[in-house]
């Protein structure tokens, strides 16, 4: 947790596309403590990031357990069907709904689906992957299999029979049992059964079953769980779709039309869960079996519509909710919605000084160790205004915002991000401003172990309104220095790790130098952050390294005008120190010459020159721990 303070006085401050994933869940998503700790640490797993699958499509995962699925152009109603391995790795697989059967008859590779496999492995393009590289494990339908184990003389023969709704074969299955400390996979053959040999006993039979949409017909996608003994014979269940609920919302706006939705079910014993979901188009719908009456098994269940009203309207608005939570499956899945009972949220997405298109993701959070958080995604356009309709606390929302240039696998490689992790939002009106301005320096995330000082800086951001950093540096660098001596230097400020001689300790400074072009922000194109402060050997220890916070109503759009007086705030942002002082001087030359200005307290009021067009920043401070502080910021914003 980092505290914000001023002068005499403190404050704590605290898809695009579709998937559906089965398989054994283990652990909890990570929680949020505070909104200005970074968004990644350097030290987080390396299966984090975007895969583009050999069908061109782009699978994204996240830090906090978040999965998006973006399809590739003209892909865009297919379906994505997913599991986690059976192995205790936790690897997510996801294949297209049209690759199903190329996967089953082997004409096509599974390997080249498990995205958190080829992630970790540093690859980014699962056709460019030779076969060497390929995972070496077992494979059992779409995921990597458990370790078999032997069966005993008592193991029976189970066949599953699935039926869709229509009584007939489903297109696409994904189906798995679980009883406590154990669980596996069944594949589904094209005339919709499967066998598989299991001990005696009472298991919980997950299954999905998918049919894709078409031009004369819509899809249809079955969730559910069903209880099986297995006993002194083999045994045989039949799963009917008929039998299960449709699952859908209606809202107050009449022209509110349905764009996706996604459906999660979980079940889970003390030791092991078992979970499906998916990302469906509006042309698809969902469906959820009755909570079975089965002993020692809890049930989660979420459903994720995403609603808006017509494209051209004057008044864009757009419906992102959330039901369900922890607790049992709904007997009546189908939920009618006020707008009062809403969190109703006028966003302004504000550009930098340039025209930009990007995206928001917003991914609830029902229930506390929900594994996976999935976003429903957006286009959006910077600058632009929209009304969101939010799913009011408790449900929890991470909302990112990123504007700029992407790469092929959709990753942001130029512009601007902002994340807002556990925002509780009341039933209501509220505002929200995203990229405003002044830019300064970021927040760090910076640690010692041992003789090393690792982690991640933000060279330039913006702490009015929502957290925006900029992203896509042309330059930097980061140097360690102690007593005048550089003790090591790193290139990329947002990874760096410099080791230290062993068993050093002094007072040390850490400068980060950025540079970065105006093809996505006419600002923030040169940083340099400083801190001297005091360090000894330590088991992981995070540097407790301030920043000064700029904030200013005045700027908008990276702009302020010209002729008007212009009131700026300032604060430090730090983990446990409080301010001692605060300096802030001022350049109109992109640092060629500096003015200081004075300050009341925490507030400085600027009166620009005539014909002035950017305003720097360069800002001081010195903590209670006698850290001190020096950031420049060239183009902090411009002038109108």
């Amino acid at each position: 947790m980092r505290n914000r303070t001023i002068v005499g006085a403190a404050l704590a401050v605290t898809a695009l596309g579709g998937a559906s994933v089965a398989g054994v869940l283990t652990a909890g998503a990570a929680e949020n403590e505070s909104r200005y700790e970074p968004v990644q640490t350097a030290t987080e797993a390396a299966s984090e990031g975007a895969l583009m699958l050999p069908t061109g499509d782009v699978v994204r995962l996240s830090p906090g357990g978040r999965i998006d699925v973006e399809p590739a152009a003209g892909r865009e109603d297919v379906g994505f069907v997913g599991q986690t391995a059976k192995d205790g790795s936790g690897d997510v697989v996801v294949v297209p709904a049209d690759m199903l059967d190329a996967v089953r008859s082997g004409a096509e590779d599974p390997r080249r689906y498990n995205v958190s496999r080829l992630l970790a492995a540093g690859h980014s393009d699962a056709a460019a992957v030779t076969e060497a590289e390929l995972d070496d494990r077992a494979y059992t339908g779409l995921v990597p299999a458990p370790e078999p184990a032997e069966a005993s003389d008592a193991a029976q023969q189970l066949t599953v029979r699935l039926l869709d709704r229509s009584g007939d074969a489903p297109e696409g299955a994904v189906v798995s049992w679980i009883r406590e400390g154990e669980t596996g996979g069944i594949e589904i053959g094209e005339d919709g059964t499967g066998t598989t040999a299991l001990e005696p006993g009472e298991y919980l039979i997950s299954t999905l079953t998918v049919n894709a949409t078409t031009a004369t017909e819509r899809g249809e996608a079955v969730y559910g769980f069903t209880p099986v003994t297995v006993g002194k014979g083999p045994a045989e269940l039949v799963v009917d779709a008929a039998a299960a609920a449709p699952v859908g919302v209606e809202v107050e706006r009449d022209d509110a039309e349905l764009e996706k939705h996604l459906l999660y079910v979980e079940a889970g014993t003390e030791s092991d869960s078992v979970a499906t979901f998916e990302f469906m188009d509006a042309g698809t719908d969902a469906y959820v079996l009755p909570q079975p009456e089965a002993s020692g098994y809890a049930f989660n269940f979420l459903y994720q519509p995403v609603l808006a009203g017509p494209a051209d309207a004057a008044d864009p608005y757009t419906y992102t909710l959330a039901f369900g939570g922890a607790g049992p499956i709904p007997a009546d899945p189908f939920y009618e919605v006020a707008d009062a009972d809403l969190a109703v949220e006028q966003t302004e997405y504000q550009d930098l000084g340039v025209e930009l298109q990007g995206r928001q993701c917003d991914y609830p959070r029902a229930w506390k160790g929900q594994f996976f958080l999935f976003g429903q995604c957006a286009e959006r356009a910077f600058p632009s205004e929209a009304t969101n309709l939010y799913s009011a606390a408790p449900i929890l929302w991470d909302q990112t915002v990123e504007a700029g240039v992407f790469d092929e696998n959709s990753d942001l490689t130029d512009g601007y991000t902002s994340l807002a992790p556990d925002v509780a939002m009341p039933a209501g009106p509220a505002e929200r401003v995203i990229g405003d301005g002044p830019l300064a320096a970021g927040s760090p995330h910076v640690v010692r172990n041992g003789d090393t000082i690792s982690g991640l800086t933000w060279p330039v951001a913006s702490h009015s309104g929502d957290i925006v950093r900029l992203v896509g540096y042309e330059s930097g660098g980061v140097t360690v220095s102690r007593d005048g001596e550089v003790l090591g230097t790193a290139k990329n400020p947002e990874n760096f790790s410099i080791d230290l001689p062993e068993g050093d300790q002094g007072r040390y400074t850490l400068t980060v130098e950025a540079t970065r072009g105006t093809e996505t922000a006419l600002y923030g194109i040169e940083s340099i952050m400083e801190w001297s402060f005091d360090s000894a050997t330590a088991e992981e220890a995070v540097l407790d390294l301030p920043v000064v916070l700029v904030e200013s109503e005045a700027v908008q759009h990276g702009l302020a005008e010209r002729d008007e007086p212009q009131t700026i705030s300032l604060a430090l942002d730090s983990m446990e120190t409080t301010v001692e002082s605060m300096g802030l001087e001022v350049s109109y030359d992109d640092g060629e010459t500096w003015t200081e200005a004075e300050l009341e307290g925490d507030t400085a009021v600027l009166e620009h020159p005539a014909g002035a067009e950017f305003v720097s920043l360069r800002l001081t401070a010195t903590d209670s721990a006698g850290t001190e502080v020096t950031h420049t910021t060239i183009r902090s914003y411009g002038l109108c």
